[in-house]
């Protein structure tokens, strides 16, 4: 099965972070884009969240060069913070 750009990156980029933080929860989202971008939610721990956007834009950098025309977000989110409802909705132990 072939995989857009937009989807290769983000597996690279799940795969990472379950590397990095195996707590943490990536949520991907390609309706803004039609096949050539993706947004990209982590829920993770403050404590981690610093150093997880530091090596995951990285990540996302090196392959946006390599693709040039494509388009990705990466924003993180405090899983501490959440509400309840949020954490049950996108699986997160409370």
């Amino acid at each position: 099965m072939s995989f857009t750009p937009a989807e290769q990156l983000a597996k690279k980029v799940e795969a990472e972070l379950k590397r990095l933080a195996p707590q943490a929860v990536i949520r991907t989202d390609y309706s803004n884009y039609h096949d050539d971008g993706v947004d990209l939610y982590i829920y993770a721990p403050r404590k981690v969240a610093d150093m997880l956007r530091g090596r995951l834009k990285g990540i996302m950098d090196s392959e946006l060069k390599r693709t040039k025309d494509m388009r990705a977000r990466l924003l993180m989110e405090d899983m501490e913070n959440m509400s309840a409802e949020a954490k049950q909705k996108y699986g997160i132990q409370a």
